[in-house]
């Protein structure tokens, strides 16, 4: 049974799709990305992710060369977005752990799919190696 708020159901976002909401250069399916974040925003949906989705969007926007002044709006941006952000602590870092070892990800990766499961929640990821790892339910941002 997915996970339902007050706000529609919950969807585990992974960092691969947050980056085209402040960097559409070079990025597809940047359409795909806005229209799931309309969705939590007018409250369709629910977002949530792994503590650590700012500082991977944030690098992410940093090794395309933003500017200070740019990454320090993004972060401003990513705090309004209310995005439920998790502790990967206890159970929820052991999944990782087992999730990383089992589909060869890497534990940043695994946290998503670890919080997807835990959530009962679909993830949402423009990562093909993440969605084809069948670690946990996945919609690939721009499957068809």
């Amino acid at each position: 049974m997915t996970t339902v708020s007050e706000h529609g159901p919950t969807v585990v976002v992974d960092a691969s799709v947050a980056v085209k909401w402040f960097v559409s250069e070079r990025e597809s399916h940047v359409d795909a990305a806005w229209a799931l974040l309309e969705s939590h925003l007018h409250g369709r949906t629910t977002l949530a992710a792994p503590c650590h989705l700012h500082l991977e969007v944030l690098n992410a926007a940093r090794s395309r060369q933003l500017s200070l002044a740019d990454l320090l709006q993004v972060c401003s941006a990513l705090d309004g977005l209310q995005v439920e952000l998790h502790p990967v602590t206890g159970p929820l870092s052991q999944s990782a752990v087992e999730i990383a070892e089992k589909h060869r990800l890497t534990l940043y990766d695994a946290a998503y799919a670890a919080l997807a499961l835990d959530l009962d929640a679909e993830l949402v990821t423009a990562d093909r190696r993440l969605a084809e790892s069948g670690a946990c339910r996945v919609m690939l941002l721009g499957a068809t």
